[in-house]
């Protein structure tokens, strides 16, 4: 399902763009990224993908804290 950019969850496209640019950066891969996190490489498959569309504040604060990144940066819509 396409979302589009009117839609309110858009947000879930733009956060799923920037955790992979994010992991990307830290030369991580999902496997990675997830055991850092102590989440499944599902989990941040789906999110990166967006065909999942929920997940916590929680869940961008620790990915925030173990990347040593801003939780700002999951909202840049470049």
């Amino acid at each position: 399902m396409e979302i589009k950019k009117e839609d309110n969850k858009y947000i879930y496209v733009i956060v799923g763009k920037n955790i992979r640019k994010l992991r990307k950066k830290h030369h991580l891969t999902q496997v990675q990224l997830a055991n850092l996190i102590g989440y499944s490489e599902g989990t941040i498959a789906n999110i990166e993908n967006s065909s999942y569309q929920t997940f916590s504040l929680e869940f961008l604060y620790i990915i925030a804290r173990k990347l040593d990144e801003p939780m700002s940066k999951f909202f840049d819509e470049e």
